[in-house]
């Protein structure tokens, strides 16, 4: 077959594909799109040195770009079709009460090599543990992070700058950060930690409305899912890596760069005390 007759056979290629995306034919369309685009290369081979080349592979890139569009378009359609069961969904526990705190030491104890966290508000909070009806015990919650650090786990922190709380909250977050900065503990300041969230080893994660904090952590207020389904892990991972090295989509709209900041160890309360507060 001769070049042109072979162009004229892709032409008619050409309008059916077309014809079977507007029908809604959408794999029967990307299976043509990709046999035109391979046709084309082949042709521009055997026309390799004139000027059709350059031609026919522009074609070639522009229908491998509706297929990559089309692909798309599949894939989206059938995530959407998934079953709860599928995407993940399903494997996730709501708490409440005790079990809040009892849920967060189980996975910083199970920590085999990385803590991140991302929260609002972070204090040196007492965990209180029931080991029985009428016993109860507590651990500090930065005491437990400065061992887990000690002993190689690596752990990394986004919250909040003091300076964006007030009255007592600003002095306990001053503290606590403070306190991290002295132990080695990696943390970084963000303006716009508006989640809560701890992930460990990329094996479950502890995300909801409570903060780090002793009425977050009660239990009374807040509510939060615990889960160790690949899927959801994978989204809060995604975030906080994005947040981290200052690549997300709300960095780049951010002013403050609270981020890039190096960490002042002052203490809010003198500012308060000098004014007679």
């Amino acid at each position: 077959m001769s070049l042109d007759e072979e162009m004229q056979a892709i032409g008619v290629k050409i309008r059916e594909a077309h014809r079977l995306e507007a029908e809604g034919n959408i794999p029967e369309a990307l299976e043509m799109f990709d046999q035109i685009s391979e046709g084309l290369l082949e042709l521009a081979q055997r026309a390799k040195g004139t000027s059709l080349a350059g031609v026919l592979e522009r074609r070639a890139s522009q229908f491998a770009s509706s297929a990559a569009v089309l692909r798309r378009q599949i894939a989206g359609a059938q995530d959407r079709l998934a079953t709860p069961e599928q995407q993940g969904v399903v494997d996730l526990h709501l708490l409440r009460g005790s079990s809040v705190t009892a849920q967060l030491l189980r996975l910083f104890q199970s920590a085999q090599y990385r803590i991140l966290i991302a929260v609002h508000q972070l204090h040196a909070v007492e965990l209180i543990v029931d080991e029985a009806e009428h016993d109860q015990s507590s651990l500090n919650l930065l005491v437990l992070l400065n061992e887990l650090h000690k002993g190689g786990t690596k752990i990394r922190i986004l919250t909040t700058p003091p300076v964006h709380l007030a009255g007592v909250s600003r002095w306990r977050q001053a503290d606590a950060l403070r306190s991290l900065n002295e132990s080695g503990i990696e943390f970084r300041l963000c303006s716009r930690v508006h989640f809560n969230s701890v992930l460990v080893d990329e094996t479950a994660v502890w995300r909801g409305s409570a903060p780090l904090t002793a009425q977050g952590l009660s239990g009374l207020d807040d509510v939060i899912e615990f889960s160790v389904s690949k899927w959801i892990i994978s989204v809060y991972l995604d975030l906080f890596r994005s947040r981290w090295e200052q690549s997300d989509l709300s960095c780049m709209h951010c002013s403050e760069k609270t981020c890039q900041k190096d960490f002042q160890p002052e203490d809010p309360r003198r500012s308060f005390e000098h004014r007679g507060l």
